[in-house]
């Protein structure tokens, strides 16, 4: 395959298999349509990421890695931030429907009642300036509208660990006979109400109370805490996207979430929604490489949901922002065909499913996919008709993925 090189050149990623001959490679063909890495586990996907994250760094390009598992927290000369640690997500920053989804509420009852809650806290901290919740028996509608148009020019924070007992405070009714006073948001809470949601109640008040979830996000928004000591990740995400710096490798660890589960994969949406968001209201358009490893671990448990993910959303809109991405998984049926089409670049390693390649439409036969060595892929570039043998170069970066061998 002959490679055109237009501008700065990827010359330490892979070489021609079988020899010591390095491929010079476009980075605009190769990540400008993102790249797909795959492979069966064991066969070098872990290893062809961390190449590909040494080479940019030798042309001093600027790269993300969405780390999901504290694997790659090791890298050199890279910015690393652990999300529960030294970082943290800013609570008062998400809306009410993520809000509501991290506290494992998914009622439609209770939805528009945690954006209520919302509201009235914001109220209460930065209108009235008061710690506790926010009453609403007997408070005057009038009183409350003024309120909230003076919340428009105050802070947005809140006390998020209030959440679910202003949550019973939204429950607040007008009397059901005569004594009704509709000049009143209300007059008592509808107990009955509450008990028919209670179940999902206590559901987000435990996680609230969640130490974990406390140092993953700034739920208290309390400067005189603990919490001052960490740094507001989506800043972090802001400042490194719109200004070129020497440390241009930045690593986001959000493995204090377990793995995979409902919260560790809206964080990881969030986290790329806004990294979208940011880059649409910049003037800044140097390219931007983001690293995804595992895809399965971004994956909605629902596929209707996949429309409104973070990662849906950069593989559909961030080229013409500049945010390009590689992505790996060990097969690419984890990647619904509605993402797969996104990927103009593929490094395949070893597979072994039939039903695997045919998922990737690009490749030709000329390779058995299945009989690969470790290390070894088959390149399938952007703006090239052809597929390529290479062998993969080893990193500097140690990463041990290994299974445990018996001995």
């Amino acid at each position: 395959m002959s490679v055109v090189v237009k501008h700065m050149v990827l010359d330490n990623f892979v070489k021609k298999s079988g020899t010591d001959d390095l491929l010079s490679l476009d980075p605009n063909d190769l990540l400008s349509h993102h790249l797909m890495i795959v492979g069966a586990t064991g066969n070098g996907k872990s290893t062809s990421l961390l190449s590909l994250v040494e080479s940019l760094q030798q042309l001093q390009q600027t790269s993300i890695i969405f780390d999901a598992t504290g694997e790659y927290s090791q890298i050199p000369h890279a910015m690393t931030y652990t999300l529960g640690e030294d970082a943290n997500l800013d609570f008062a920053e998400l809306a009410a429907y993520d809000v509501a989804h991290i506290l494992g509420i998914n009622s439609d009852h209770l939805m528009p009642k945690i954006a209520m809650a919302i509201e009235s806290l914001r109220i209460q901290k930065n209108v009235i300036k008061q710690n506790g919740t926010y009453i609403k028996v007997n408070k005057k509608l009038t009183a409350f509208n003024q309120e909230q148009q003076k919340l428009s020019v105050f802070g947005s924070d809140y006390d998020a660990t209030l959440l679910m007992s202003q949550v019973i405070q939204e429950f607040a009714v007008p009397y059901g006979d005569a004594k009704a006073n509709y000049e009143l948001l209300g007059q008592e809470i509808n107990h009955a109400a509450i008990r028919s949601q209670w179940h999902e109640l206590l559901s987000g008040q435990s996680r609230v109370g969640n130490p974990t979830l406390n140092r993953v996000f700034n739920m208290h928004h309390n400067q005189d805490d603990h919490q001052a000591t960490q740094i507001d990740l989506f800043y972090i995400l802001k400042l490194f996207s719109e200004r070129r710096s020497q440390q241009r490798t930045l690593v986001i660890d959000v493995s204090q979430l377990k793995t995979g589960s409902a919260v560790s994969r809206l964080v990881l949406s969030l986290l790329l929604k806004k990294l979208l968001a940011i880059r649409t209201a910049s003037i800044s358009r140097f390219p931007i490489t983001i690293f995804l490893d595992e895809a399965h671990r971004y994956m909605p448990d629902n596929q209707a949901q996949l429309n409104d993910t973070g990662l849906f959303k950069i593989l559909r809109e961030g080229r013409k922002y500049g945010i390009y991405s590689v992505v790996s998984t060990q097969s690419p049926l984890d990647i619904p065909a509605q993402l797969s089409g996104q990927f103009g670049s593929v490094l395949v390693h070893q597979l072994n499913n039939p039903d695997e390649l045919q998922q990737i439409v690009t490749l030709n036969n000329m390779a058995n996919y299945g009989h690969l060595a470790v290390g070894q892929a088959i390149l399938k570039m952007d703006r090239h008709p052809d597929s390529i043998l290479v062998d993969v170069v080893n990193p500097t970066t140690t990463h041990d993925t290994a299974s445990p061998e018996f001995k």
